[in-house]
């Protein structure tokens, strides 16, 4: 959340790189296709002076029949890692 909440320019820029479709959600967020048929979901909230920066990661809903929640922790680390790379 703070590595993108607190610049998502630079987060859109990197999503767009990494050909993530733009959703219309949060201050800004991408779905990604990791394999054939799942997908993952990045959305990311600015933080204010009320607020501090947030960020979600959602899945598809087929991810839980073929991965565990292991799985579904390195899936994320690894989008976020291209992520930061590309920022």
């Amino acid at each position: 959340a703070f590595t993108f909440g607190t610049r998502v320019t630079k987060f859109r820029t990197a999503a767009e790189k990494l050909g993530g479709l733009p959703l219309r959600h949060g201050d800004a967020a991408y779905e990604f296709d990791f394999l054939d048929n799942y997908r993952l979901r990045l959305i990311v909230w600015e933080g204010d002076d009320e607020f501090p920066p947030n960020a979600q990661i959602v899945f598809s809903d087929n991810f839980p029949i073929a991965f565990s929640a292991e799985d579904r922790t390195v899936a994320g680390d690894l989008i976020i890692t291209e992520l930061k790379r590309n920022m």
